[in-house]
């Protein structure tokens, strides 16, 4: 869609100019007004945003990569690049669609840790420090590097100035700002032991709930158990001929049938 913008010439004759000028005459109307006010970001003539960025030939950045033709760059108002680049933020912004720009921010990540990279290098070849010696011009103009001698040696020592290395703090403003540190990525070990007690009392509390469902268990069992014994010993005691032939006497009456009360109790 972008390539078509850029490509398009519009009407070359004078007829065809006549014809889109009648076409325009007068207001247009919202649907010709919602194609046609892109049509300045092709070129930037009347494109503000646009003509921030000049058509200079080998003079960006991207120029060395660019496909567009020299010459023909040479004539236009901007930079055709940058201009698509405009009317991508611009379509995508105005549509509330921040997916039309999703390649060129996933191209800009990589760019970040390219550059992120690069710059971790330099530190590790130079240093966090650069030293550089105290120098000083006299009146006459003459150059002079501050020195003392050492007491104990008697030499003469160079009097250094130590400064961080110009590319930590950017480096680390970068890391801080993209959500990049040990911290952001959960590795730092105050974390690593955070997670590991959590872990830990999470398996605790798995582990006892478990204990107490093998506990409750156990006690049911228990307790059944109990009452089977219970009704066996009940069981075994009215079979008793002597307590049978008591009752008797007593006059008392025939006992239940207690070895049925036994089996339901029993029967799961």
């Amino acid at each position: 869609m972008f390539c078509a913008h850029l490509k398009a010439t519009g009407p070359k004759t004078p007829e065809g100019k006549a014809a889109s000028a009648s076409n325009l005459a007068g207001h247009p109307t919202p649907e010709e007004a919602r194609i046609t006010r892109f049509n300045a970001m092709k070129h930037g003539a009347s494109a503000k945003t646009a003509m921030y960025f000049p058509a200079r030939p080998d003079k960006y950045p991207h120029c060395k990569t660019c496909d567009v033709d020299r010459d023909y760059c040479a004539q236009q108002v901007a930079c055709l690049k940058r201009s698509d680049l405009m009317l991508r933020c611009l379509v995508a912004i105005e549509s509330g669609d921040p997916t039309a720009l999703q390649d060129l921010h996933a191209i800009n990540q990589a760019n970040f840790m390219a550059i992120m990279q690069d710059m971790m290098q330099a530190l590790i070849a130079d240093g966090v420090t650069l030293r550089n010696p105290v120098h000083d011009f006299d009146k006459e103009g003459g150059f002079h590097i501050g020195r003392y001698v050492d007491p104990d040696t008697g030499e003469w020592n160079i009097v250094e100035d130590i400064k961080a290395h110009p590319l930590l703090k950017p480096m680390m403003d970068m890391i801080s700002r993209n959500n990049l540190s040990l911290a952001d990525l959960n590795m730092t070990p105050k974390i690593q032991v955070d997670q590991g007690i959590q872990q830990g009392q999470l398996q605790q509390e798995e582990d006892e709930k478990e204990s107490a469902l093998e506990y409750r268990n156990k006690m049911e069992k228990q307790v059944s158990d109990l009452k089977t014994m219970i009704g066996r010993s009940q069981l075994r005691a009215s079979q008793d001929p002597v307590l049978i032939e008591h009752r008797q006497e007593d006059g008392e009456e025939k006992p239940k049938d207690i070895e049925a009360e036994v089996l339901d109790d029993t029967t799961p």
